[in-house]
């Protein structure tokens, strides 16, 4: 391997590593040369001029400088590809325990996920947004979850996991996206768009490039994502407010842990869909033949505001006189009362009696096509 191929890697490093920690690129690599052994950049780069030769030893170092600052995947090795493609949905869950008790961590669209028995700690991907915790009430004097030293360490674990995640994101964006030039420009890091002001589509605020590109392009006013971060205002008209300018003390850093205490366990709340989608399985698995389960999906199922049940079936695919012993038994488990009637309504397929004589929809398929193609005696069945 040619020595300036390893100088060329040395210097592809230090920019990514310079994009991960959103720092100036000369500190990038001032940091890499402290690893090779060199006070600063300028030493490195004489060295090489008088014939130095980096090794794979001391590349390796490096990689393992930029590996501590990004994800690594489920074995703990590097992942130095295009993270942006790999952080949609992350399957990288890695697990470790506090005071002995386990948890799992993970992160999903940039967000990251803490879970542990009983409890779920989230912290958003926006620098400043609100990390959350929460609490199941059943355990709530049990879990060591409660305990404010238990809780510290886990949001200890949870913002140097978000870092990781912000600074693979940083990695693989321009640097323009990351670093202002000496006028304010910022370029997007999505649509590519360049400008020294942007606006927020969700709270009309107003952001310095230096402002957005240090919130890894989320708004500092209200966290939206660079999917609603412009370059102009486009959606607001002359009459309507303009944007206010954020201003930097207005919030720094991330806020404190909130705590929430919930009671977990599922519970049933039945509205009209749900009744009706019981109902309407019960009613099909009343239906012996296919015109009854025709009936059966055809029924109007209404459901009024005590929960309370009418079914209107057709007289052509439900018999008068059957009753849904199944629709009326799920109906008694819910407590709710059912209605029945009957009418006549316009029919998907003619001649209902077909159905009446199988089981198989596949088979009444074919006795319907049968049918229609025998009034259509000089035509093929369309």
């Amino acid at each position: 391997m040619k020595p300036t191929y390893y100088f060329k890697k040395l210097k592809e490093l230090s920019k990514r590593y310079a994009r991960a920690q959103q720092v100036p690129l000369h500190k990038a690599r001032d940091t890499v040369a402290e690893v090779l052994g060199f006070s600063h950049w300028n030493d490195v780069t004489k060295a090489q001029r008088a014939g130095w030769t980096l090794t794979k030893e001391q590349i390796s170092a490096v990689e393992r400088l930029l590996v501590e600052a990004l994800p690594g995947d489920e074995a703990g090795g590097p992942r130095l590809g295009s993270f942006i493609e790999d952080s949609v949905f992350e399957t990288d869950v890695q697990q470790g325990t506090i005071e002995g008790h386990e948890y799992s961590i993970s992160a999903s669209m940039g967000d990251v996920h803490m879970h542990g028995t009983g409890w779920h700690l989230y912290v958003p991907e926006a620098p400043s947004g609100e990390p959350r915790l929460e609490i199941s009430k059943q355990i709530v004097h049990e879990a060591p979850v409660y305990e404010a030293a238990f809780q510290q360490e886990a949001l200890d674990i949870a913002i140097k996991r978000a870092e990781q995640v912000r600074a693979g994101i940083a990695s693989d964006w321009p640097r323009r996206s990351t670093k202002p030039d000496k006028d304010g420009l910022v370029r997007h890091p999505l649509n590519g768009a360049v400008s020294e002001k942007w606006f927020c589509l969700h709270c009309d605020t107003s952001i310095t490039g230096e402002q957005i590109a240090r919130g890894l392009w989320h708004c500092p006013r209200c966290d939206a994502s660079p999917l609603d971060i412009f370059e102009s205002p486009w959606w607001l008209e002359e009459h309507d407010t303009q944007p206010k300018p954020f201003v930097d003390k207005e919030k720094q850093g991330r806020p404190e842990l909130v705590v929430d205490i919930a009671d977990t366990r599922l519970k049933l709340e039945l509205d009209a869909e749900k009744v009706t989608l019981l109902m309407r399985s019960a009613l099909v698995e009343d239906a012996s033949n296919v015109s009854e389960r025709l009936g059966a999906l055809f029924a109007d199922i209404f459901v009024d505001d005590d929960n309370d049940v009418c079914i209107t079936f057709d007289e052509y695919l439900w018999p008068e006189g059957k009753e849904p012993i199944s629709a009326l038994a799920v109906a008694a488990q819910l407590g709710i009362n059912v209605d029945q009637e009957l009418c006549l309504r316009e029919l998907p397929f003619a001649w209902p009696g077909l159905d009446e004589h199988t089981k198989s929809t596949v088979e009444y398929t074919e006795m319907m096509l049968k049918a229609y193609a025998s009034q259509r005696a000089h035509k093929d069945v369309e």
